[in-house]
């Protein structure tokens, strides 16, 4: 079995790791020159931990990462309402790693090297013919191949989305902004710190990443009003953080110039997400806003089941397999997510929807994938 995966994302390079692991051959082709991850860093939490730990990926994440414990969430000041501590699903692995998505990226693109697994960046697919137990593939640099199965993993804006599954739906505004920053880490802001300022002032999350590293996030309601240029991201920033206590104006002032703006969207195409032997995973048919953390989760888990799959040896009983066995979960993530965030923006009489719409999907994503 030969498996072309398009896209050397987290996804992509989850799926070759898992097929090369499980015996099956497969190559990555990526756009672009060299993997530039979208944002800061992100949490891995304790259900793809447990899929990175059948890949054994688990210890290089806990090194180029920060262990979590807990999460303290609080008001504007930084006074604790609630802390959430989350179980190990691993015996002797933690519960939460939050770590750089470059640095992840290395690590995952380290296994692939290792696995032997050909990458080719600045390459990507022209056209995909399916021939019924094959797809005939030309690519951009004038090449062409064969392969059993081709995997689209190529997120957001799949380009490989709109070959395959044409009548898909689009990705859709969610109404909201999210602002993403890094700055050293200060030896007080041990945890991560969430701080909510309600629907004037928004969400502010301070998350070490490595043991000098920390990433900022800050959730607002999109007011449509126009955006900072790219030399004057840093200062609105920091505005917008002012009113924020505990330890946000320490670090609001540490803050890099790598400011990061853009518009959360979602994206939730319902099965199946393949056609003929090309196959749709992660981000491509399943983009969640970050609400619960858990979008490059799902796409890790994606990847590791879908190898999973194929080890069986039966493309087609594979592909048949994969979308029915993932939908409710990944359509738990999204559509809880997407929730959240409308609630942010427009807040229910009851506030207390909001810890027991989270701690049901996150205690229904603990269960086995």
């Amino acid at each position: 079995m030969e498996v072309l995966v398009i896209g050397a994302g987290p996804a992509g390079c989850t799926a070759a790791v898992a097929l090369a692991r499980r015996g099956i051959g497969c190559s990555v082709v990526e756009l672009t020159p060299e993997v530039r991850p979208v944002g800061v860093g992100l949490m891995l939490q304790n259900s793809p931990l447990r899929a990175l730990d059948t890949l054994g990926l688990v210890e290089a994440c806990v090194d180029r990462g920060y262990v979590h414990r807990t999460v303290d969430m609080c008001d504007s000041q930084g006074g604790v309402r609630m802390v959430v501590d989350p179980p190990s699903l691993v015996p002797g692995k933690p519960s939460m790693v939050a770590i750089s998505r470059a640095a992840l990226a290395d690590v995952l693109l380290s296994a692939v090297a290792a696995e032997g697994v050909p990458v080719r960046y600045g390459t990507t697919v022209t056209s995909l013919t399916d021939r019924g137990d094959s797809v005939d593939v030309a690519f951009t640099d004038g090449s062409s191949g064969s392969f059993d199965l081709v995997i689209g993993a190529d997120g957001l804006h799949s380009r490989t989305r709109e070959t395959v599954l044409p009548d898909a739906p689009a990705p859709r505004p969610t109404g909201q902004i999210i602002w993403r920053a890094s700055a050293p880490r200060p030896p007080q802001v041990d945890r991560y710190w969430m701080y909510d300022g309600g629907p004037a002032l928004g969400k502010v999350g301070l998350v070490p990443i490595a043991e000098d590293e920390l990433y900022l996030w800050m959730l607002q309601t999109d007011t449509s009003v126009a955006r900072p240029g790219p030399d004057t991201l840093l200062g609105a920033l920091r505005e917008q953080l002012e009113p924020f206590g505990g330890h946000v104006p320490a670090v609001a002032a540490a803050l890099r110039p790598d400011v990061d703006l853009r518009s959360l969207q979602a994206l939730l195409v319902p099965p199946p997400w393949h056609r003929g032997r090309a196959l749709l995973v992660g981000d491509a048919v399943h983009t969640t806003t970050p609400h619960i953390a858990y979008g490059v989760g799902i796409a890790i888990e994606d990847s590791v089941i879908i190898a999973e799959l194929l080890a069986a040896g039966d493309v087609d009983a594979a592909l048949a397999a994969f979308a029915p066995r993932r939908w409710e979960r990944c359509k738990l993530v999204v559509e809880t997510s997407v929730q959240l965030g409308e609630w942010e923006q427009r807040p229910p009489a009851d506030p207390s929807l909001f810890g027991r719409l989270s701690g049901r999907a996150l205690g229904a994503l603990a269960q086995p994938c």
